[in-house]
């Protein structure tokens, strides 16, 4: 049974497959996934990326959750945090204030660039997922201990955001010592979901347990419609028939689904780079997905979340529990009202160095997401190797965001003529543990894993006589 705990927490730990915005792919000047952190980072190259094989991947990140924290090794063997022998003052030192955890997903569908005389152009279709969960430090400490007195849980939500894009961007250079870039995406909301606890406590004592939770939830997108009874307690209510009715036709459910996609919204990315010192030093700044979308009335719901229980041991005449409880879902007023939610968006800023005529680039990106809930703030640290025109490889390392030193990233580039093959990953843990026998990573808390394969277009000639204009200095 210990065997499997361990696999279960190194898994939730450290699984996780990509999201385009990848810090370690930023200074990499063949790879087409940098215009998504910053639109004037153009690509050596033109390319087409096809769905599937072009990028699809997921993101895990969180402040809290590592074998590290889960794990501890008492008498030469291992035990959870919840074992007596772990005291409440060790485990909380490791637990951040707020808790959070993000998944962000992104299904490349497709996606083309290419070079013209003066400039860069490109055009993406993908869908995207970003949700995020808040958590009060006091769960860490109540599922513990759960000792006596009140604890409060309020505070906790979760946030879920799903939408369709399609952007087209542009970078112009400006005299050869800079490049502006601009992506204007437009935004198909596919669906949304958001709770939050109002109220959410347990009282503890000697002899018995109660509690009590209260919240809000509101939902919107291609799933939901108001055309509900207010007062309503069967969350059915709120889906259409395409969802819940398995009788109907494929026609009806098409019909359904597209008459319900009438959310939508926009959103830009602004990028800037400034090349100083015959190109050695370049400096970089952007901000993408600064946008809204707007879930238009007919497509949204709203609700109460209520639950009570309580616990008074057990009657050792009957040999049962004394304990009972009840959660409820009411659907409050529609009101046919439809409401905004914005974007998750980034802010990235780098400084690159260049040396040996351009074949290696020491880089810094600090890297900034604007969560619900908080802010995600981390510092990548990277030394680039390009050798030839065709092969870049990355050796980054992030130190912000409570990561531990030995948390690498790596990529490589692979970008000849007419291919354009990209593997990497950012929080690489190197730093194992062997719990039972069973190594893990023992510091890991997210990763960012990426393999897109891409085939590559012409390289324009401002691009080359740029670059020549690099090496005679």
């Amino acid at each position: 049974m210990k065997r499997y705990l361990i696999l279960l927490v190194a898994t939730l730990t450290i699984w996780g497959a990509a999201t385009a915005q990848m810090r370690t792919a930023y200074f990499m000047e063949g790879s087409y996934f940098r215009t998504d952190m910053n639109p004037a980072l153009a690509p050596t190259r033109g390319y087409i990326a096809l769905p599937g094989i072009g990028g699809v991947g997921l993101n895990i990140n969180n402040n809290f959750l590592s074998v590290d924290n889960m794990l501890y090794k008492r008498d030469g063997q291992v035990v959870t945090f919840l074992n007596e022998q772990v005291s409440t003052e060790e485990f909380m030192k490791k637990m951040p204030k707020i808790g959070t955890l993000g998944v962000n997903a992104d299904v490349n569908f497709i996606s083309f660039g290419a070079h013209t005389k003066r400039l860069f152009w490109n055009f993406g279709l993908r869908l995207r997922s970003q949700s995020d969960v808040s958590i009060n430090s006091d769960m860490f400490s109540t599922l513990k201990s759960l000792g006596n007195g009140r604890h409060d849980f309020t505070g906790t939500s979760v946030n879920s955001l799903n939408y369709m894009e399609l952007g087209v961007g542009i970078a112009v250079p400006i005299k050869q010592i800079a490049t502006l870039g601009v992506r204007v995406k437009g935004l198909l909301g596919v669906a949304h979901a958001q709770a939050t606890l109002n109220s959410m406590y347990a009282n503890v004592d000697s002899r018995s347990v109660t509690g009590s939770v209260r919240g809000n939830l509101r939902a919107a997108g291609v799933p939901f419609h108001s055309n509900y009874e207010p007062g309503s307690e069967n969350i059915g209510d709120i889906l259409l028939p395409a969802f819940s009715n398995e009788s109907l036709s494929t026609g009806d459910v098409i019909k359904q689904v597209l008459g319900n996609m009438n959310s939508g919204g926009v959103a830009i990315d602004l990028g800037a780079e400034v090349r100083l010192l015959d190109d050695r030093l370049r400096v970089s700044l952007a901000v993408t997905d600064l946008g809204f979308i707007y879930w238009a009335k007919g497509t949204t719901a709203t609700g109460e979340m209520t639950a009570d229980f309580y616990y008074n041991g057990i009657n050792f005449d009957s040999g049962e529990a004394d304990a009972d409880g009840s959660f409820g879902m009411k659907l409050t007023d529609p009101g046919n009202k439809g409401y905004t939610t914005r974007l998750n968006c980034t802010l990235n800023a780098g400084v690159e160095y260049n040396i040996l005529n351009n074949h290696i680039a020491f880089g810094l990106l600090s890297h900034t997401e604007f969560r619900p809930s908080t802010v995600l703030t981390e510092l990548t640290a990277s030394v680039n190797f390009r050798i030839g025109r065709w092969l870049t490889t990355t050796l980054s390392h992030t130190f912000l965001n409570r990561n531990r030193p030995g948390i690498f990233g790596f990529a490589l580039n692979v970008h000849p003529t007419g291919v354009n093959l990209f593997l990497g990953a950012d929080f690489i843990g190197t730093q194992f543990a062997k719990y039972d026998n069973i190594p893990v990573p023992q510091y890991m808390k997210s990763i960012n894993v990426y393999a897109g394969l891409g085939f590559n277009l012409g390289r324009a000639k401002y691009m080359k006589s740029m670059q020549k204009n690099t090496k005679k200095h």
